[in-house]
């Protein structure tokens, strides 16, 4: 039995979902832990558990992309974390 079309998302916001997920989400997971290892003083620990979280924050932002209804602003929340992070990044390495 075919999906209902009402429930289908159109190509164009398939893809701004499907990039955002992969994209927005590697990038915006790798960039908080960069941002939290500015603020760190000892980053041992967080090297040591950064492969492991990135993956599950990465996961989370996947879904979080998949499970929205449109992609400008599953876009638009990675960028805006982005933005966050590199302020933080930017505020303490100065």
């Amino acid at each position: 039995m075919p999906a209902n079309t009402k429930y289908l998302s159109s190509n164009g916001q398939r893809w701004l979902k499907i990039s955002a997920a992969i994209l927005g989400g590697y990038i915006a997971s790798i960039l908080i832990h960069i941002a939290i290892g500015a603020v760190l003083v000892n980053k041992s620990a967080l090297v040591l558990t950064a492969g492991y979280s990135t993956f599950f924050i990465w996961v989370g932002f996947m879904i979080f992309a998949f499970l929205s209804k449109n992609g400008w602003k599953v876009w638009s929340w990675m960028l805006l974390i982005i933005v966050i992070c590199i302020a933080v990044i930017v505020f303490f390495k100065l």
